[in-house]
């Protein structure tokens, strides 16, 4: 057995197959108020205050349809849940895993059985204890039909069976290699199974009980989600620094539907921090004395659109890569964000661990390419509108508009400057958006031309999500209609691979792949940016910037 104080998430990902870890590590003392993924600006420190009510500004569009982050497939659930409940695992700021509910955790050298070592002394903020059927209640939850788990789902994998083995230990068998788990162990979140119980699977988001140090107090939807301190909190994540209950008594998530509210909420006191600090108010506290500044990038897809290939005419091949080259990353960046985003030529953003950079000389910024394309397929403009209409198009009527919808949950902006982008080669993009749900809607009745999929992991893993045509299918993220035997053999081998840098070199080919046949659109990739009043002691950034940790605040 190799034992470890703390293990890296790419020592995890490299040693899978080898794996038989057990963590011990004292709780981690991370530095309070620094980025630990991008930059930092912060006032003078000050002898601060233990407790108070924080408050945190988000824009509107992160609100989530259900608290339940067993069903809710977006990334701010996950976040809110982390105040209510402790994971089994906790990837540290410096990226790296740490025991939290579990104490020690191993792996058979096939991948294909996981046995977690639990803590003897938690319990929930109801009162039931935690233990090991605790966690195989939950973990039956996620797959259970009729909680209709879509991502939670999907990252736990192939399971088979779970064993209690004693009150303390718990036993997860897939029926494939499964080497991605302690990644999907962070998130997941672990619920009372006498809470849950309670309240029917869709009513349960409004009473959350877990081990974590905040209860839920309450939701007002469109508005406001309030949390409160839990007395009897153990300090049972690592993150803590110190014994017993967090530091502050309430923490109260506002929801904005304005940038300029949500960018100035900080400035005028009705808020301690700003999340996804609108760019063009990133100055205003950046460069102030009394203001601290985060900057968090988070490793994944970037903000991508994924074409619909099943009908015409976006199933051919060479008008999708025609408007790929008619996308300038460069103008998009300066417009809209003052240069601060990051370009993105790829399925995932530069900052994932296997990103490769021979997708960025694909599809240089070329309109004339991109017209001379358009014209050899069909589309002409011959009413002189600006528009082009198809002739002799196979499976489009002749007139037809080169019409395509750009659907997308939020930064409607990138969408409109590419109406103007793409009108210059004659195409009329129309934008729209559309609240979480509606999207799913869409995407199971197929009924989209390019919308937003993001996925955010340092993983590769998430690109047999979305392009595996074994996972096109509703509830699943394969959203295409792409079928392909290489690339889905390719990416199949993400989820069974267990060395990390043959990981990336799969994950390599792959991006090359997906680019090749232009089922994409990259536009931009987001840092998050925080604003946090000058009094906010000891924020944590997690290692993807858009987590963070409340539990020294």
């Amino acid at each position: 057995m190799h034992r470890h104080r703390k293990v890296s998430l790419w020592f995890v990902l490299t040693m899978i197959f080898a794996l038989l870890l057990a963590a011990c590590a004292p709780a981690a003392t991370p530095s309070g108020g620094e980025a630990t993924t991008g930059e930092s600006s912060e006032v003078a420190a000050e002898p601060a205050e233990k407790g108070g009510d924080l408050v945190i500004a988000f824009p509107a569009s992160s609100e989530p349809a259900s608290l339940d982050g067993h069903i809710d497939p977006y990334q701010p659930t996950w976040l809110f849940n982390s105040f209510v409940s402790d994971p089994l695992v906790v990837l540290s700021p410096d990226g790296e895993f740490l025991p939290s509910l579990a104490t020690e955790w191993e792996s058979n050298p096939e991948g294909t059985v996981w046995t977690f070592k639990l803590r003897d002394d938690v319990m929930f903020q109801d009162g039931t204890p935690f233990n090991a059927e605790a966690v195989k209640y939950n973990l039956e939850r996620i797959k259970a039909p009729e909680t209709a788990s879509v991502q939670m789902a999907a990252d736990l994998g192939p399971v088979e069976s779970i064993d209690v083995v004693d009150e303390f230990t718990v036993q997860i068998n897939y029926s494939e290699p499964w080497v991605t788990l302690l990644d999907a162990a962070r998130r997941i979140p672990l619920w009372s199974p006498t809470a849950a119980a309670e309240y029917s699977v869709t009513e349960f988001d409004k009473h959350l009980v877990g081990t974590g140090p905040f209860l839920l107090d309450e939701w007002i939807a469109n508005d406001r989600i309030i949390f409160t301190k839990w007395e009897d909190y153990g300090g049972w994540n690592p993150i803590q620094n110190h014994d017993g209950a967090a530091y502050l008594d309430s923490v109260t998530i506002l929801f904005i539907g304005e940038a300029a509210v949500l960018g100035s909420v900080v400035s005028t006191g009705d808020a301690d921090i700003a999340r996804e600090l609108p760019p063009t108010y990133r100055e205003d506290y950046q460069n102030s004395d009394e203001y601290q500044f985060l900057t968090g990038f988070q490793a994944g897809t970037g903000l991508q659109q994924v074409f619909n290939v099943r009908n015409a005419p976006l199933n051919i091949l060479e008008l999708r890569q025609a408007l790929l080259y008619a996308i300038d990353q460069e103008g998009l960046n300066d417009l809209l964000y003052d240069g601060a985003y990051l370009e993105q030529k790829g399925p995932l953003n530069v900052k994932h661990p296997c990103y490769t950079s021979d997708v960025e000389t694909m599809y240089p910024y070329d309109t004339a390419k991109a017209m001379e394309m358009l014209e050899a397929i069909g589309y002409r403009d011959e009413d002189g509108d600006g528009i082009r209409e198809a002739y002799g198009v196979e499976g489009v009527e002749d007139g037809t508009p080169l019409t395509i919808r750009w659907t997308t949950l939020h930064h409607v902006e990138i969408g409109e400057a590419m109406q103007a982008q793409w009108r210059l080669i004659g195409v009329d993009l129309q934008v729209e958006q559309v609240a979480g749900p509606i999207q799913i809607d869409m995407v199971n009745n197929r009924d989209f031309d390019l919308i937003y999929e993001r996925q955010r992991s340092p993983d590769p893993m998430i690109l047999d999500m979305i392009w595996n045509s074994r996972w096109d299918e509703p509830g699943g993220w394969a959203w295409t209609g792409f079928a392909d035997e290489e690339l889905d053999g390719l990416v199949a081998q993400l989820r069974t691979v267990g060395d990390f840098e043959q990981r990336c070199d799969i994950a390599a080919q792959a991006q090359v792949k997906i680019m090749e046949n232009a089922l994409m659109a990259p536009t931009l990739s987001q840092p998050v940016f925080y604003a946090l009043a000058g009094n906010v002691r000891d924020f944590q950034l997690a290692s993807e910037g858009n987590y963070f940790y409340l539990h020294n605040t």
